[in-house]
Formats: C-alpha cells, sequence, structure tokens
C-alpha cells in the first residue's frame, strides 16, 4: 500500500496519471469529432434523422441495466478525468516552479527543441476548460427545438440546437479559434504523454511525433470544418422550414408529457371494493 502512496505522490506517478487521463481524453475527442460529422449532410431532413438517432442512443444506452442512464456515468467518468489532468497539470507546473525557486528558465531551453506548444500547455489547458464549458452550457441550456422521431415520441432536436448554436457568426468564429487551440494543445499533449510512459527511442519518438501532428491536425481540421459546415446549414432556408416545423410540435409535445406524467401513477379501483394503488415509476 505504502509504494502505491509513494508513486501517487511522485513527480513520475502524476506525470503517468496525468499522461493517461490526456490519452483517454484525447479518444473521447476523436470519437466525438467523428459522431459531429453526421451533421453534415446537405439533406437536412437526413442530417436531422440521423444525429437525433444518433444522440438518442447515447442517452439511452443502457445495456447492464443501472438504475441511472449510462451517459451520465459516462459523464461523471470524463469530467473526473479531465479535472484530475487539470489538477495535475497545475500541481506539477507549481511543484517544477518552486524546485527552480522561482526562477523561470524558458529562455534557455526554447533554444533547444522546445515549441510553443509546450510553453502554452497549461494556458491552452485552461483556455479549453473554459470553452468546454461555455460550449455545454449552450447545447443543454440552448433553445429547445423538438422533433418526431420514427417511433412516433417528440424528442429534444439536437440537430436543430447544435446547427443554430453554430450558425452563430461569432459563436462559429469563436469554436474554429477554439479548435487551433485544442490542435495545439495535443500536438505537444501526445509526444510528452509517450515521453513520460517512458516510451521514447531514437527509432520510434520522430514516428510518434509525426502521429501527433498528423492526429492533432485531423481533429483540429475534423471540428473546423464541422463548424463551417454547420453554418452553412443555420443559413438555408430549408433549415428554417424545419425549425418551423419543431415550433408546430410544441402543443403535441405538451399533451405527451402529460400523458407521461399520468402513467407514472397509475390508481386501479377493484370491484371488491378496496383501493390498490400501483405505481409505474419511470427512470
Amino acid at each position: 500500500m505504502q509504494w502505491i502512496i509513494k508513486y501517487l505522490t511522485s513527480s513520475i506517478g502524476k506525470k503517468q496519471i496525468m499522461g493517461c487521463t490526456g490519452a483517454f481524453l484525447a479518444l473521447f475527442i476523436f470519437g466525438h469529432m467523428c459522431g459531429n460529422f453526421q451533421l453534415l449532410n446537405f439533406d437536412q431532413v437526413s442530417a436531422q434523422a440521423s444525429y437525433n438517432a444518433y444522440t438518442e442512443f447515447l442517452t439511452g444506452f443502457n445495456p447492464l441495466h443501472f438504475p441511472i442512464k449510462m451517459i451520465y456515468l459516462v459523464e461523471l467518468v470524463l469530467v473526473a478525468a479531465f479535472a484530475l489532468h487539470i489538477f495535475l497539470a497545475i500541481k506539477l507546473k507549481i511543484e517544477n516552479k518552486k524546485a527552480r525557486g522561482g526562477i523561470d528558465y524558458e529562455l534557455n531551453v526554447r533554444k533547444g527543441k522546445k515549441t510553443f506548444a509546450t510553453f502554452t500547455m497549461i494556458w491552452s489547458g485552461l483556455f479549453i476548460l473554459g470553452f468546454l464549458v461555455q460550449h455545454l452550457m449552450m447545447l443543454k441550456f440552448g433553445e429547445h427545438y423538438l422533433y418526431m422521431n420514427d417511433k412516433g415520441e417528440i424528442v429534444r432536436d439536437m440537430w436543430l440546437t447544435t446547427i443554430q448554436m453554430l450558425g452563430n457568426p461569432a459563436w462559429a468564429a469563436f469554436y474554429v479559434i477554439s479548435m487551433f487551440v485544442i490542435g495545439m494543445h495535443l500536438f505537444h499533449a501526445i509526444s510528452s504523454a509517450f515521453q513520460t510512459m517512458g516510451i521514447a527511442h531514437q527509432k520510434w519518438t520522430p514516428v510518434i511525433d509525426l502521429a501527433g501532428i498528423v492526429y492533432s491536425v485531423v481533429v483540429a481540421l475534423g471540428f473546423a470544418v464541422t463548424a463551417a459546415g454547420a453554418f452553412y446549414l443555420a443559413n438555408q432556408p430549408e433549415t428554417q422550414a424545419l425549425i418551423e416545423k419543431s415550433r408546430a410540435l410544441q402543443p403535441q409535445y405538451e399533451q405527451q408529457q402529460k400523458e407521461k406524467e399520468a402513467a407514472k401513477t397509475s390508481y386501479v379501483i377493484p370491484s371488491v371494493g378496496t383501493v390498490e394503488v400501483s405505481f409505474n415509476a419511470e427512470i
């Protein structure tokens, strides 16, 4: 047990844990980018159906029948990984500065192989944190559009919410700039993570560095292209027609919600004169 505590409190232990959480988040970012490509179908009706089916699958996926939705567990793991990653980054930054007696040697090490991304890691990381908070706030609490799925259920139209969010010129521009910052962060983070994990070799390090560059460029461009395509789609007449259709579903949606509330508690009155109350709780 003592060796675990020693490892977790050591500099190399904290760096390796930070590298592992970073790798986990990098994989999630790539998967999220691939999922977002479903926004980019110039047949808006098809894009709407595809993306909403995708988001419904993510929010409803629960193969192990947990008492709460699995999406909440996934979000909890992501938040924990992100928080731990940032905490360790800041802690290591402070510890390194204390070890140097508060003196900054950046001007000297710039003469080596250090890059601009290396010296802005902590700041780009904090910028990304702010971007993610704003991004999630706008998606979760942004304008609520409605969509009728193939089951006849009226659900939230996340395609329209996302498209309209990126249809704002200021937000679309900020989104593209943020993708550049994320790409720059990933550019250094990937090679640094491999080095921290002890995977560094004269032969393989250049390959890892190249893979890191390719990955960061693909991710940054992938998200930027998605933002540009969404901005274009948001300002098309077909999309505006879908917004009007969404608003027309409001009365049906309110009726559907009332029926769901009524179905949660059903009252059965048997002929024997006793009152039996049965509950059908939906989670």
